[in-house]
């Protein structure tokens, strides 16, 4: 896969699907840590902010050439866990960090989102590896067909 369609396909949609959890676990976790906390416009930037800074590592996965399965899941944890920096020194220079149990809370919410995201787009590789081996099959039966 070249870099422009795996920014395209792999990164973009990570990126739209990073920012539908992470206004998710913003609402619960602003509900459950600072129930009476109202935010102003600005608050709306946080999930881009956010969506971008733990959709750049995605940059670590491209390859031009098949990875083995070690290999691509060596860059998963490595991606994993510099996801878990990034994310959370912003967060700390940013001063939102006040108490342990918020920052172990917002850990396991990363997680979360990291293991929600990566599912997501398994299930869609997963469905595009199937309607193209599909279209493949019938592609190979028609060119039987027509060459008996």
């Amino acid at each position: 896969m070249d870099f422009k369609t795996f920014f395209v396909k792999k990164i973009m949609i990570s990126f739209y699907i990073t920012v539908t959890f992470i206004v998710l676990a913003m609402a619960i976790l602003g509900l459950v840590f600072e129930p009476d906390t109202r935010m102003g416009y600005e608050a709306f930037f946080s999930p881009l902010i956010f969506g971008a800074i733990a959709t750049f590592p995605n940059l670590l996965t491209y390859s031009k050439e098949e990875l083995s399965v070690r290999q691509a899941l060596v860059r998963k944890i490595i991606h994993f866990f510099l996801l878990e920096i990034l994310i959370l020194t912003s967060l700390y220079f940013s001063n939102m960090l006040t108490s342990v149990s918020i920052t172990v809370s917002l850990a396991l919410t990363i997680l979360i989102i990291y293991t929600a995201v990566s599912t997501i787009m398994w299930i869609n590789d997963k469905m595009t590896a199937l309607e193209f081996n599909h279209a493949l099959r019938i592609y190979q039966t028609s060119n039987l067909e027509t060459s008996e």
